[in-house]
């Protein structure tokens, strides 16, 4: 019974106790409880701007590589494309004009869909171009045709991303051809 009593003041001295510290923990949380100071509101904006900042040139960076390599798959899928006109029993040679690949059957084996041609301005002999676009194309499956005439393979042009150059037309060839006459898209000439 001692024990018993003893354990009851104990435990009556700890709620007496429990009761001024959760007093004095509310009065200090009151004193204590207040708002960001402006400096600290403003450090913490320059610290976001920063990192969206970072983020953004990223971004930027990612996507230009990743529309550089879209890009130059579709000049190297125009390329394979032209090998296989080259060796189609019906063709004769390489395409020389843009729509020898466009207007293909889609179960022709150089049929090439989702790509086009951009176009630039026409001089000489239309469809001959004497100035290319020098704007970005809006999409990475626009190219530029390259004609070198009937045996001489033929060339593509595909738009860098990527680059830091002036000219962002990179150019990829086939068939032993190493430069040739930019041609229209719809040429028919």
């Amino acid at each position: 019974m001692l024990i018993a009593m003893s354990y009851s003041t104990l435990e009556e001295k700890l709620k007496i106790i429990s009761k001024g510290h959760q007093h004095m923990i509310a009065h200090q949380l009151k004193k204590t409880a207040r708002g960001f100071t402006i400096v600290e509101l403003l450090i913490v904006i320059v610290v976001i701007g920063i990192l969206a900042a970072i983020t953004i040139v990223s971004y930027n960076g990612i996507t230009a590589r990743a529309n550089a390599a879209s890009a130059k798959a579709s000049a190297n899928t125009v390329l394979k494309k032209a090998e296989a006109y080259n060796t189609e029993p019906a063709t004769v040679g390489y395409p020389v004009l843009p729509n020898d690949l466009l207007s293909a059957p889609n179960t022709a084996s150089y049929a090439i869909p989702g790509i086009t041609f951009v176009t630039g301005t026409a001089g000489g002999t239309t469809p001959n171009w004497t100035t290319r676009p020098t704007t970005a194309p809006s999409s990475p499956s626009q190219l530029e045709f390259i004609s070198c005439g009937l045996s001489g393979g033929m060339g593509v042009y595909y738009w860098d991303y990527a680059s830091t150059a002036t000219d962002k037309w990179t150019a990829l060839y086939t068939g032993g051809c190493t430069s040739g006459t930019w041609k229209s898209s719809g040429a028919n000439a």
